[in-house]
């Protein structure tokens, strides 16, 4: 139909969202700038207002999550995070995939696929392709006597030894970081969180108890919960004017 607008996201299951004219007056260009900065990296340039990295991190399959994204109640894209674990180590995959159509023309796509691997708590390596709207990014970085080292787009980078990526908001420690790996286009970001309190959520017309941070960046603000196992249930995100919800699936 022509004039239509549409947000189409597809998956391996071929599932598709549209918005037509009528039905939610959708501002495209910000949703999109939105979803692409945050599926990213949640960073800034600003100091961390936390408690000191002291958190050891474990993951494990108890830290795969599934969120759809939902956009003034409509589902839109998703956000996907596996572990698995083999010979001590673990494998923590992340994968998102966005995709903005306007009368049937894309105007807007962002996929992003990482594999970290993970050993006794300490990230050993990153690896992560990205495309947004056609131009690539390619991350690599391991573990090596002088810290976390890799090289991206943007030229070679190191981190600190014990350092976490900006993919790692399924685990509270995330936030108590002054700085993080990008894991969309490599170097490090910084990162700023508030923690606000425990309040209960709903999750598939449940009850839970979680615990909910806000942070800042110069992009967007948002919010995030956890639950009791610290593992991410929640979050809520905005930027100018627009903002979308991570409504927890599994």
């Amino acid at each position: 139909m022509a004039g239509e607008i549409a947000l189409e996201y597809r998956r391996s299951t071929g599932s598709t969202f549209r918005l037509c004219p009528g039905q939610e007056g959708t501002s495209i260009s910000r949703l999109a700038l939105l979803m692409g900065e945050f599926a990213g990296a949640i960073g800034c340039a600003f100091p961390l207002v936390a408690r000191p990295a002291t958190t050891i991190v474990s993951p494990t399959a108890a830290a795969n999550r599934q969120f759809s994204v939902l956009y003034k109640g409509f589902r839109i894209s998703s956000h996907t995070i596996s572990c698995f674990s083999a010979s001590r180590e673990t494998w923590v995959n992340t994968e998102i995939h966005l995709e903005v159509k306007v009368a049937f023309l894309t105007a807007y796509s962002f996929r992003h696929r990482s594999e970290e691997r993970w050993r006794a708590g300490w990230l050993v390596s990153l690896n992560s392709d990205t495309a947004e709207d056609g131009e690539p990014f390619h991350v690599e970085a391991s573990a090596t006597p002088e810290g976390f080292r890799g090289v991206s787009k943007g030229g070679p980078f190191i981190a600190s030894a014990d350092t976490l990526t900006s993919n790692s908001i399924w685990t509270t420690a995330m936030l108590e970081r002054a700085t993080l790996v990008d894991a969309q286009r490599g170097g490090i970001i910084g990162i700023s969180a508030h923690k606000v309190g425990d309040e209960p959520i709903s999750i598939a017309d449940s009850q839970v108890q979680a615990t909910r941070y806000t942070f800042i960046t110069p992009y967007y603000t948002g919010s995030v919960w956890y639950d009791e196992a610290n593992f991410w249930v929640r979050g809520e995100f905005e930027r100018d004017g627009s903002s979308v919800e991570y409504q927890f699936d599994m």
